[in-house]
């Protein structure tokens, strides 16, 4: 007699990262019989997840209560699905989100097995100040903890220094290099309806994603300023993140707009489209990114990309064939490398093709599914029967 398809978690502090970044994972593990729940607070994404039949459990997970009553409610919560569901093995992404499943899971025997994704160091461990000083000496000491209990999948080699440096040394369980998700290549790819109109002879650059301080929409827009170029269009797509102290306000960014050459979008839901709308994507980033999804996204959609020289993103392009690369956090060396494109209409074209190829190779979602599931099943022996192959 078989055993029964195992019940997989997933586990995220927002419903917009499982339902953006994850879906394609946990609709595949559905697809093969596995039952799959997806845990995070509710917000606009939640009711995608139940569109695709995954079983939505939401929190009331709340990202910016570091009291101890606040995080210990949050523990007991998920410590509550996980017993109730049955759960067999809950993965979960985020530091945050690692953290709390670490205490949630309880004791063995009702223990689910535990998978953690580093999805990047993020906010505290981005850069110096002492108050990012003071929650990375209090931060790391859990981590550390929580990384020796579990396999750990990172998105980049330098966060899989940081990690093993964590555990120093203690490799019961795998320590895996993925980059993130991958993308849907069916889906992100040049060919398909662009989302905006435009005029031939104007250059678009887009800057997509949340509006961090850190992940350089200030910078893009201040280096808009410094082009030659009265027909180039710079387009910024996204929010502000109200749970991360690294946000912009709302009143910022409408501050800075300046159209028609400079236009704020919000959230942007057809993301291909908007790719395919645009001539170069602009990530000038030097946030604790993992591997930054948009320059994957970019790429799969023939987009080169304006990025940084951060270990994320130096993996997520092949510097001279598909992105160039900004060494300074400077808006007038930013607004060179924006002319330069301008410029080199041909060389644009080139690295557009290039990138195409790239994508194919690094970031099939498919693929990054496959090892997902292996993970799984090397890190837990005693479950691979019933886990996804």
């Amino acid at each position: 007699m078989s055993s029964p398809p195992a019940t997989l978690a997933f586990f995220a502090n927002t419903s917009w990262y499982l339902a953006n970044f994850r879906l394609g994972l946990l609709r595949e593990a559905r697809a093969r019989g596995s039952r799959v729940l997806a845990l995070a607070p509710p917000d606009d994404d939640s009711p995608t997840l139940a569109e695709h039949g995954i079983e939505y459990c939401p929190l009331r997970f709340r990202r910016r209560d570091f009291t101890p009553w606040g995080k210990g409610r949050s523990v007991w919560e998920v410590h509550r699905i996980l017993q109730a569901e049955k759960v067999d093995l809950l993965h979960s992404f985020t530091l945050e989100s690692i953290l709390t499943a670490h205490w949630a899971a309880g004791r063995r025997p009702a223990r689910p097995a535990l998978v953690h994704s580093v999805t990047g160091m993020g906010f505290v461990f981005a850069g110096g100040g002492a108050g990012r000083r003071l929650l990375r000496a209090g931060l790391s000491p859990l981590l550390r903890r929580a990384f020796r209990k579990a396999p750990v999948i990172v998105e980049n080699w330098a966060d899989a220094e940081r990690v093993e440096a964590m555990r120093g040394g203690r490799d019961r369980y795998p320590l895996v290099r993925l980059p993130g998700g991958g993308v849907d290549l069916d889906r992100f790819s040049p060919v398909g309806n662009a989302l905006l109109p435009r005029k031939k002879q104007a250059v678009r650059f887009l800057l997509a994603g949340r509006l961090l301080r850190d992940k350089g929409a200030e910078l893009f827009v201040e280096a808009a300023r410094y082009v030659d170029n009265s027909e180039a269009e710079f387009l910024v797509a996204g929010e502000p993140d109200e749970g991360n102290p690294d946000s912009l306000s709302r009143a910022e960014v409408e501050n800075w707009m300046d159209p028609p050459r400079l236009r704020w979008l919000g959230r942007v839901r057809d993301m291909p489209g908007l790719l395919r709308s645009v001539d170069v994507l602009v990530h000038p980033t030097f946030y604790g990114e993992g591997l930054p999804r948009i320059l994957m996204e970019a790429a799969a959609c023939g987009r080169p990309a304006i990025t940084t020289d951060i270990p994320a993103c130096l993996e997520a392009v092949a510097e001279g064939e598909t992105a160039w690369i900004l060494r300074e956090k400077d808006p007038r060396a930013l607004g060179r490398l924006l002319q330069q494109a301008i410029d080199e209409p041909e060389e644009r074209r080139r690295r557009g093709r290039n990138a195409i190829a790239w994508a194919r190779k690094q970031f099939s979602e498919e693929e990054m599914n496959r090892q997902t599931f292996a993970v799984y099943r090397q890190a837990y022996p005693h479950l691979a029967a019933r886990l996804p192959a």
